[in-house]
Formats: C-alpha cells, sequence, structure tokens
C-alpha cells in the first residue's frame, strides 16, 4: 500500500507546485512587481516627455528656416521682386499678413506644448500626516516634499509601505499621462501648422513669380 501511495502524493505534491506556479503568473501581483511595473510605466511616459519636447524643438527649428525665407523676400526682394501697388500688390500683403498670423498661432502652439507643467505646493495642513495602509502618502512629488518640515517629512518615510508608494506612483504615472495628451495635442497642431506655413509661403513665392513673370 505505501508502495502504490508514495507515488499518489508526489504527483498531488507537483500538482499543488504547478498550480502555485500558474498563480503566480496569471494571479494578482504583487507589491514588489507592481512597483516595478508603475516605475517601468513612469520611465515610458517620461521619455514620451522628453520625445514631444525634441519634437517642438526641431519643429522650432524649421519654423526659424521658413521665417528666414520669408525675410529674405521682404528684405532683399526690393522693388524689382514686390510689388508696390494694383491689385498684385494687395494680393501680396494679404498672403504676408496671413502668414506673419499663422506662424504666430502656432509659434504659440510650441510654447503650449513646451511649457513646464509644475504645480504649486500644497499647505502643510492639507498633507496626509499619518501613514494609512493603501492611501498615497505624497512623498514622492518635489511640491508635496517641500510643504512639509524635514522631521515631518522623514517620519513618514520611516512608517511607509509598499503600498502608499505604489498608489503614489499610480496617480503621478495618471498624471504624466494627462500632461502627455496635452503635450501631443499641442505637438500635433505645430506640425499641422508648419504644413500650413509651407503652403504659404509657397503660395507667396508663387504669386511674385507670376508678378515677375506678368508684370
Amino acid at each position: 500500500m505505501e508502495a502504490t501511495l508514495k507515488p499518489d502524493k508526489a504527483i498531488l505534491e507537483i500538482d499543488e507546485k504547478a498550480r502555485k506556479k500558474l498563480e503566480a503568473q496569471h494571479g494578482q501581483l504583487n507589491p514588489e512587481d507592481r512597483y516595478k511595473a508603475l516605475m517601468n510605466a513612469m520611465k515610458a511616459t517620461q521619455d514620451l516627455i522628453e520625445m514631444a519636447d525634441k519634437k517642438v524643438r526641431f519643429a522650432l527649428v524649421v519654423m526659424s528656416v521658413l521665417n528666414a525665407v520669408a525675410v529674405l523676400l521682404v528684405v532683399r526682394g526690393g522693388d524689382g521682386l514686390l510689388p508696390k501697388k494694383g491689385v498684385m500688390a494687395n494680393v501680396v500683403r494679404f498672403e504676408f499678413v496671413a502668414y506673419v498670423l499663422i506662424t504666430v498661432y502656432y509659434f504659440w502652439q510650441a510654447i503650449e506644448a513646451l511649457r513646464p507643467r509644475g504645480v504649486k505646493a500644497p499647505m502643510s495642513a492639507e498633507m496626509p500626516s499619518v501613514v494609512e495602509p493603501g492611501k498615497s502618502m505624497r512623498v514622492l512629488f518635489y511640491a508635496d516634499i517641500i510643504s512639509r518640515t524635514r522631521e515631518q517629512y522623514r517620519a513618514l518615510w520611516d512608517n511607509l509601505r509598499m503600498d502608499n508608494l505604489c498608489t503614489e506612483l499610480a496617480d503621478q504615472l495618471y498624471v504624466l499621462s494627462l500632461i502627455n495628451r496635452q503635450k501631443y495635442t499641442a505637438l500635433a497642431k505645430l506640425y499641422f501648422g508648419l504644413g500650413a506655413m509651407t503652403v504659404m509661403l509657397a503660395i507667396v513665392i508663387g504669386t511674385l513669380g507670376l508678378y515677375k513673370v506678368t508684370g
């Protein structure tokens, strides 16, 4: 009997190990894994913010080149290139005004994409002072840190739990995602504006070429 029971016991132990392994793979994350996943997501979100800022700076370089061409047309064009009177002169003036307005608007979009999105430090009375399970204790963001005294801040860390950090990281990840949405919305408008500026400048050059040929 014993010989037949031992294999059955071994099989049960193997099945139990397999079940626990399956639970570990597909079950709820433990606090350490949750913290690691949130940190990875935070890094990916911050990388997106940096990428957006780089794309804005590149767009500003392209915008500067387009504006340099427009300035050269006005400054170096002279009487031989720019019409001074008549219908064609009014058309060119209108096109230049439209180009300037487009440039100003989309330059504002670049500012909107690049502007810092800090927050005002909250009052000390608004900050949590007693560690509670699962609650964000707001100990990671600079504005929250400086709203407390050094002693209060250290005391919180003495009793801090892993779920407190995970909750706060989840909140920060949500805020950073909102910032990314704002940045990339402004960035999409900015790049659409670069296309509009290019088309407008091409129309101006085409109009001046037409004036040169027919004038």
